[in-house]
């Protein structure tokens, strides 16, 4: 480990190695602490899907921002890092499943359109079927969307992680165990019992972050909650479509990936912990959700069923900037399920506020300090 580098990013999933990665990119000697292996959490479990036409909330512009981002570099992370993200373009179909659906998603088609980057078009219910047939009969039509992506988010954690090695960047295998503060600047990182001066220190322990508050002495209102997914022997013909609806409750997509099983994503439990262990409640859930859609998965095999935890805020939305009243500190976290989507913006904003002090990214109220209670 080297005594010393510009900044230190505690935690090494898809944020931390993505500020990494550009941090790199601008010159910066970068180490990464991680205490587990890369992308063994939900780095490496999420479903993988980027499209951000989904969100209508104030993080939108973002959402779009940082899909534009992946686009320009997918291409160059996977050749730099000889790892294949296993990147996939295919159509996004929200289906209407119950009639009182129809308004509000036959509104979201003029909305879609008004990116520059997305088609969108209404599908009725015969249209449907000469699309997929193996989507249900019982559907009321669906909004259609060009493209999005879907991909392997594992392989594309590695390949970042990997191609920001290759520009220089030095990945620790430990447990980061405080910062070193000096009149509240971060001078340092403790890893175990010894330690790495630095001039910057960047937080993205994801659920973790709230252990992080220790150390900053300063609420950082962090909990996980739990995700499952279940993965299925694949179509043959493969789907060609990522399929998403509203169902029994929640959501639910089905979509076959290049590794050649489909796909079905995910449950949302808060009040879990830390448990990562699957459920056979969640895998019926999912299983009877996404039957609801494509009732041709009743007969396929059930291939892996897995379990990990998402950092999310009280308020739903991520927390990224300085830490307020530590200077030299900075966090990303809070990101729920759109990590995946989110990294490479979230990398672009921290490095900025890192090498110049400003980001013409709009991050301002997505700041630590709208908790506090002063």
């Amino acid at each position: 480990m080297k005594s010393h580098s510009d900044v230190v990013v505690i935690g090494g999933g898809i944020i931390g190695s993505s500020i990494a990665y550009r941090l790199a990119s601008e010159d910066s000697s970068v180490t990464v602490i991680e205490r587990d292996s890369i992308g063994n959490h939900a780095s490496g479990y999420a479903l993988g899907l980027l499209n951000p036409t989904n969100e209508t909330s104030h993080i939108e512009s973002l959402n779009h921002q940082s899909f534009k981002m992946h686009k320009e570099m997918l291409d160059i992370v996977q050749e730099e890092s000889g790892v294949d993200a296993q990147v996939l373009t295919i159509p996004h179909l929200e289906l209407a499943l119950e009639e009182s659906e129809l308004p509000e998603l036959k509104k979201e088609i003029d909305r879609i359109n008004g990116f520059s980057e997305f088609n969108s078009t209404w599908l009725e219910p015969d249209e449907i079927k000469k699309l997929e047939p193996r989507i249900s009969d019982d559907v009321y039509g669906g909004v259609l969307i060009d493209e999005v992506i879907i991909l392997d988010s594992y392989n594309l954690t590695l390949a970042i992680a990997q191609a920001a090695e290759a520009r220089g960047v030095e990945y620790v295998l430990s447990e980061a165990t405080g910062i070193i503060f000096e009149k509240d600047r971060a001078v340092g990182v403790k890893v175990g019992d010894e330690q790495i001066t630095c001039d910057a220190v960047v937080l993205a322990l994801g659920p973790w972050s709230g252990a992080s508050s220790l150390w900053l002495d300063i609420d950082v209102p962090i909990v996980p909650q739990k995700g499952e997914i279940v993965r299925v022997k694949g179509f043959d013909p493969p789907l060609e479509v990522h399929i998403h609806g509203f169902t029994l409750g929640s959501s639910c997509s089905v979509v076959q990936k290049t590794d050649g099983a489909t796909w079905l994503a995910a449950t949302v439990q808060d009040g879990s912990g830390f448990d990562t262990t699957p459920s056979s409640e969640a895998l019926e859930s999912l299983s009877q959700r996404a039957m609801r859609m494509v009732p041709g998965l009743e007969s396929q095999q059930l291939v892996l069923q897995t379990a990990c935890m998402r950092p999310i805020a009280p308020d739903g939305d991520p927390i990224i900037g300085k830490v307020p009243g530590k200077e030299g500190t900075f966090i990303a976290t809070g990101t729920g399920g759109k990590g995946i989507l989110l990294a490479p913006v979230i990398g672009r904003a921290l490095t900025d506020l890192i090498t110049t002090g400003e980001t013409d990214v709009d991050i301002a109220e997505f700041g630590l300090d709208r908790f506090s209670t002063d």
